[in-house]
């Protein structure tokens, strides 16, 4: 039987023929393509089979002559329009993340006579039901010719501030916002011819963006490549950014946001304020002000919130100053007294319990750009627009209560209190009911924070600051260590007491006992505690405290006692109770008296062994066993001081 014979059609023989050459003879390959497209030149199958020729071959200029011709020649066959879609995403690939069929692509595209680049990119534009895809074939496009239309770099603003609504980004962290703050934004500002409205816009865009993404502490920008969804510098971008902005729109102060002197800048920021802003009431100049300087506000309580978190896990938290202990406590004021924030800030009622000055540095700065931007008009209308805009208030919460703390408003400060079980909330609670006079919920929370505080790693050291602050300190940052914060505790309670010491002195044994026991954590601020209690004892025909060998480590109290115990005939000191029973009414030199008076000596000797002891583990010791004597003088404290 003869074989049936197949028809073939001219076209496909010479296509059979050119692929038959194609892995032995590229040049006899091409010859038959050459031939095939001279013969039938309208023949989309074999102009784009010589296309997928070179392309497989991957002769990058050959196959871009080949596709410039399919696209002037066929430019509505759907397999052609298949293929540009299946490279046009490659396009906007970083290049890094490419493999060799994507790189012969994006070579292959760059080979393209530019104005077909350019249609391209646009056609492919416009087809894409992609939203994403689409702005990043727009961003190309704007990017390789600069000259395409304003209006076009515009539609694509709006495009991306649309899409950002319509897919319900949960907020302005998102791949939408990126794209058109972090790419179109810079190209939109150096290549168009924006209007101010329209400037003013992005800029707004902007600020937003750079401010959430590095006051919020995001990382991950989603549904963004690797490559693209994150920023390094939030900061850095937010200045550059801004000062290309104010430079379009002829702004003075643009140069501060990249001023390196942060007092420079504030200086010149205030200055502009005072000379043309203020006098003047100038709307303009306004926004110039208020954008500058709540982007260097902003960036100042990004600092300050930074720094009251240290290298080494701590915190600082600002507290109430504790005076000396003969500050006398009177009756709360019926109206809270105010100290008003247009006053400037007085450096001396704020401390430090270290040595570390950041902290008060960038709480400084950050005081003087809010004072200025919320207490003078024009600038504080628009303040408080712009900061509604951007929602600063989320990111500066922790700033604005110890402005409040500053001011002296308490009792507003409950509700910030943080609401999960931590040290530092015991602490706040300390010294904010200190501060309103509840003395019984102040020492109740100073209990919470003796429970806790052996869960503190970092020791630190006693401060100064703490146990003599200057006489016009009203405040200091306290840092969240061992040693700082069991000091604060005691020296609340050592106000505490004596103050119901001087009211009561009826009282008196228990509270000299105590006081004298508190005194050797402020030591050597102490000792003049110690020489009032010492005073008060010398009056007393019999002083008892039996806790006195429980707690008395200091070795300078044991020696006085000592010298009182020898010279001191007036007062029994009834302090051991191995020898309590043999004290009465007096010791004398001779017989029985004699045997006494060396168990005493006996016992205090036995006490200054102790004098290395750490003090801190004593006064945990101390409040864990003397709770309930000393909430009972809290108690009775307060209560004095409402009637």
């Amino acid at each position: 039987m003869e074989p049936m014979e197949v028809s073939v059609t001219d076209e496909e023989y010479m296509m059979t023929k050119a692929k038959s050459f194609l892995e032995t003879d590229c040049y006899r390959c091409r010859s038959w393509l050459l031939t095939a497209k001279s013969m039938f030149p309208n023949n989309f199958g074999i102009h784009f089979e010589c296309y997928e020729i070179e392309k497989n071959l991957r002769c990058v200029q050959r196959a871009a002559r080949c596709f410039s011709c399919l696209l002037e020649d066929f430019p509505n066959e759907t397999i052609l329009w298949k293929e540009i879609e299946n490279f046009t995403p490659i396009l906007c690939m970083d290049i890094s993340c490419l493999s060799e069929e994507q790189t012969f692509f994006r070579e292959m595209f760059s080979a393209l006579p530019l104005s077909i680049q350019q249609k391209l990119l646009s056609v492919c534009a416009e087809r894409s039901e992609d939203t994403m895809e689409h702005c990043r074939l727009v961003l190309l496009l704007l990017n390789r010719f600069p000259q395409s239309s304003t209006e076009l770099a515009l539609k694509l603003m709006d495009t991306m501030i649309t899409a950002e609504k319509h897919n319900q980004c949960p907020n302005v962290i998102n791949c939408y916002r990126k794209i058109l703050v972090c790419d179109l934004g810079p190209l939109l500002v150096s290549t168009s011819t924006l209007n101010q409205k329209n400037l003013y816009k992005m800029l707004t865009k902007t600020t937003e963006f750079y401010i959430t993404y590095a006051m919020g502490g995001h990382s991950i920008i989603q549904n963004l490549p690797d490559t693209e969804n994150y920023i390094k510098t939030p900061w850095e971008d937010l200045f550059a950014s801004c000062e290309r902005i104010g430079k379009k729109l002829s702004w003075e102060l643009r140069s501060v946001l990249s001023q390196s002197d942060k007092r420079k800048a504030w200086k010149k920021v205030s200055s502009f304020a005072k000379k043309f802003v203020i006098a003047s009431n100038n709307s303009e100049l306004s926004k110039q002000l208020v954008f500058c300087g709540m982007i260097l506000f902003v960036r100042h309580v990004f600092d300050y919130n930074k720094s009251l978190k240290t290298e080494n896990g701590s915190e600082y938290l600002l507290v109430k100053a504790i005076k000396g202990p003969k500050v006398q406590i009177n009756k709360p004021p019926l109206k809270q007294a105010v100290l008003s924030i247009a006053t400037k800030l007085n450096e001396s009622l704020i401390g430090i319990t270290d040595d570390s000055s950041e902290v008060l540095d960038h709480f400084k700065m950050a005081f003087n750009y809010w004072e200025l931007l919320t207490n003078k008009e024009p600038m504080c209308t628009d303040y408080w627009k712009l900061s509604a805009q951007i929602k600063v208030d989320t990111f500066i919460g922790q700033f604005l209560n110890d402005i409040e703390f500053y001011q002296g408003k308490y009792k507003n400060l409950f509700k910030a209190v943080p609401v999960h079980e931590s040290i530092r909330k015991s602490l706040s609670l300390v010294t904010l009911y200190y501060c309103v006079q509840e003395f019984k919920k102040c020492t109740e929370h100073i209990f919470e924070v003796v429970d806790q505080i052996g869960s503190l790693s970092l020791y630190e050291s006693v401060s100064t600051e703490i146990a003599n602050p200057p006489e016009d300190r009203e405040m200091y940052y306290i840092q969240i260590a061992k040693l700082p914060v069991l000091q604060y505790c005691v020296k609340i309670m050592v106000q505490i007491l004596y103050n119901q010491l001087s009211n009561y002195p009826s009282t008196s044994d228990i509270l000299i006992g105590h006081l004298l026991v508190l005194s050797q954590m402020v030591w050597p601020e102490g000792k003049a505690i110690a020489e009032d209690m010492y005073n008060y004892i010398g009056k007393l025909p019999l002083f008892t405290y039996p806790q006195f060998s429980a707690y008395i480590t200091n070795i300078d109290i044991i020696e006085h006692f000592m010298a009182m115990f020898m010279e001191n005939d007036k007062c029994v000191l009834n302090i051991f109770p191995c020898v309590a029973s043999s004290l009465s009414p007096r010791i004398s030199t001779r017989g029985a008296g004699k045997g006494v008076k060396e168990e005493f000596r006996s016992a205090l000797k036995k006490q200054v062994k102790r004098w290395s002891e750490p003090v801190d583990e004593t006064m945990l010791l101390f409040f864990k066993n003397e709770r309930e004597s000393l909430m009972k003088t809290a108690t009775l404290m307060e209560k004095s001081l409402t009637f």
